[in-house]
C-alpha cells in the first residue's frame, strides 16, 4: 500500500476543524460541554481544549435548535486580536474588567444585529454603543475589543479622577462604571452592568441564550506575565459576575498551568468555580483516539478489510485493529512494555502529563519515518504491520526535538540555559550533581529544580530520603540524555 495516503490527522484542533467532528473521541467534557454542564475547561498544553472550541463551533447549528448561540471572542486562528494589548495595556484591573463586559457587550449587539433580532431593550442598549462609538456599520471583532479598550480606559481615566461622572458628555454614550446617582440616570446614564442587565433581560424576553467561548487565552497574553494575570483574573471576576444570568455564559477554556500561574498568590474567585472540568486522558482513551483517527484511512480499511463502526463498537477489536498496523513490542522482551505504553512513555513529561497532540504527532512522524526508510529499501516492516520496529524508534527523536524547541524554549525561555546544561548528560539527579550541572550552591539549585518540576522537565521522585530528579523521555533525545543515573 501507499503510506503517503495515511494520515492520523492534524495535531492542531483549530487546523482541522472541517474533519475534526468525524473522528472526534467524545470525551466526558465534551458531552458535560455540550449539555452546559460547565463553563471552564482547563486542560495541559496539547489536552484538547482547543478540539473541543472547535467542535463547539461545528455543532452550532444543532445548539441554535435549543436556542443557544455561539459567540468567539477571539479568531480561531491566526493573529490573536489581542494581540496590540501591550501598547497602553490596561493599567489595573477595574480597567480590565471594564474592558471585558463592554467587549461582551458588543459582541451580543452585534450578534443580534447581525440575525435582525436587535430589538427592544437590546436596541436600548445598541444605541449607547453606538453613541459611545462602540458599535459602528461594519463590525470585526478586532475593531469591537480595539474601541472597548480605548473606551475603558478613557471611562477610567474620568471616573479615577472625579470619583464619578459629574455632569452629561463627559463620556458620549452616557456609560458609567460604577451605578450612576439619581441625577445622572434622570439624565440617560447607564452602569456597563446596567447593560449587561438588559441584554440579560432581553434575550430572557426572545427565549434565546448566548454562549460566549473564550479560547487562545494562552497566546492571547503572552506579552507578559503581569499582562496576563490582569486580563485573567479579571476575566473570571467577570464570569462570576455573569453567573448569576440565565440568558449570557461564559465558556472559558484555560490550560492548567496558567491558571496555577495566576491564582498562586491567592485568589478569591477560584474558591467559586465550581461549573468547572479538567480534561484528563487514560490510555483507553488515547487508544480510542488514535485507532478512531487511524479508521478515517480508506487505503487501512481496504487493507485490512475492516469495519469501522463495527471497530470502534468494541475496545478488544480497536487494540486487535491498533496491533495489525503496528508491531505488539518495539523492544522484544518478555518484561518489555507493548508498543502502545511504550509510545506514551516517549511522550510522557514530568507532569504525568500524555497530550493527544503530542501523541497525534508520533503517529505521523512514524509514518514518516517508515517512508524514508522505504526510500532506501530497507523495509523492515514485518506482516501484517505497515509500521517498522525502526521507524517508531526514529520518530521519537522528532517529537521531542519539537517539544523542546516550540514549547519548552518558545514557552519558557528564561529556563533555556539551564535546561541545555544537561546534554550529554545521564537522566536521573540528586541534589549533589544539580549543583555541579549548574555549578551554584544547593540554596539555588534547589530553587531551579522546583521550577523546572512545575513545567515537567523533571519528573520529581523521592529514594533513600533524598529527591531524585529525572528527566522524561520527552525530552531526553533532543538533549542526548542517556538513561542511568548521574549520582
Amino acid at each position: 500500500m501507499n503510506l503517503e495516503e495515511v494520515t492520523f490527522g492534524n495535531q492542531v484542533a483549530e487546523n482541522e476543524a472541517n474533519t475534526l467532528s468525524t473522528y472526534f473521541v467524545e470525551t466526558q467534557a465534551w458531552k458535560k460541554l455540550f449539555k452546559g454542564e460547565v463553563d471552564v475547561i482547563f486542560g495541559s498544553k496539547g489536552a484538547g481544549k482547543s478540539a473541543l472550541y472547535t467542535l463547539l463551533l461545528n455543532k452550532k447549528n444543532s445548539l441554535y435548535d435549543r436556542n443557544i448561540f455561539l459567540i468567539s471572542a477571539e479568531k480561531p486562528t491566526g493573529k490573536t486580536v489581542f494581540s496590540d494589548m501591550s501598547n497602553e495595556p490596561p493599567t489595573e484591573e477595574n480597567e480590565f474588567i471594564t474592558l471585558w463586559k463592554i467587549y461582551f457587550c458588543q459582541l451580543i449587539v452585534n450578534w443580534l444585529i447581525e440575525n435582525e433580532m436587535c430589538k427592544g431593550s437590546a436596541k436600548v442598549v445598541k444605541d449607547k454603543l453606538i453613541e459611545a462609538g462602540l458599535i459602528e456599520e461594519e463590525n470585526t471583532i478586532k475593531r469591537l475589543l480595539t474601541s472597548a479598550k480605548h473606551f475603558a480606559k478613557q471611562l477610567m481615566r474620568i471616573e479615577g479622577l472625579e470619583g464619578s461622572l459629574g455632569s452629561e458628555g463627559r463620556v458620549t454614550g452616557k456609560i458609567t462604571f460604577h451605578t450612576p446617582n439619581q441625577e445622572l440616570k434622570t439624565k440617560g446614564y447607564s452602569s456597563v452592568d446596567d447593560l449587561l442587565d438588559m441584554l440579560n433581560e432581553y434575550l430572557c424576553e426572545i427565549g434565546m441564550v448566548g454562549w460566549i467561548l473564550c479560547d487562545r487565552l494562552d497566546v492571547a497574553f503572552d506579552q507578559s506575565v503581569e499582562l496576563e494575570k490582569n486580563a485573567l483574573r479579571a476575566l473570571f471576576k467577570v464570569y462570576r459576575d455573569l453567573e448569576e444570568y440565565e440568558s449570557i455564559r461564559l465558556k472559558i477554556f484555560l490550560r492548567d498551568d496558567i491558571w496555577t500561574r495566576i491564582t498562586q498568590e491567592g485568589f478569591r474567585e477560584a474558591s467559586h468555580i465550581n461549573r468547572d472540568i479538567t480534561i484528563s486522558w487514560n490510555s483507553r482513551n488515547l487508544l480510542n483516539l488514535i485507532v478512531s483517527r487511524a479508521l478515517q484511512n480508506p487505503s487501512l480499511l481496504e487493507r485490512y478489510n475492516v469495519d469501522s463502526e463495527e471497530i470502534l463498537a468494541d475496545y478488544d477489536k480497536q487494540k486487535d485493529f491498533y496491533y495489525k498496523i503496528l508491531p505488539h513490542q518495539v523492544d522484544v522482551g518478555e518484561r518489555q512494555s507493548e508498543t502502545f505504553e511504550w509510545i506514551l512513555s516517549r511522550i510522557r513529561d514530568g507532569l504525568n502529563s500524555t497530550p493527544p497532540r503530542e501523541l497525534i504527532h508520533y503517529y505521523n512522524e512514524m509514518v514518516l519515518q517508515e517512508i524514508s526508510e522505504q526510500d532506501i529499501a530497507n523495509n523492515n516492516v514485518e506482516e501484517p504491520n505497515i509500521i517498522s520496529r525502526a521507524a517508531i524508534k526514529n520518530a521519537a527523536h522528532e517529537v521531542s526535538k519539537t517539544r523542546v524547541l516550540r514549547t519548552l524554549f518558545a514557552e519558557y525561555p528564561e529556563f533555556k540555559e539551564d535546561i541545555l546544561a544537561f546534554e550529554n548528560k545521564k537522566a536521573e539527579h540528586n541534589l549533589e550533581t544539580l549543583c555541579s550541572v549548574w555549578g551554584g550552591d544547593s540554596d539555588l539549585a534547589l530553587t531551579k529544580a522546583s521550577k523546572l518540576s512545575e513545567i515537567g522537565f523533571f519528573e520529581l521522585k523521592t529514594a533513600k530520603n533524598e529527591k531524585v530528579y529525572k528527566i522524561p523521555f520527552i525530552y531526553r533525545f533532543y538533549l542526548n540524555v542517556t538513561q542511568g543515573k548521574a549520582y
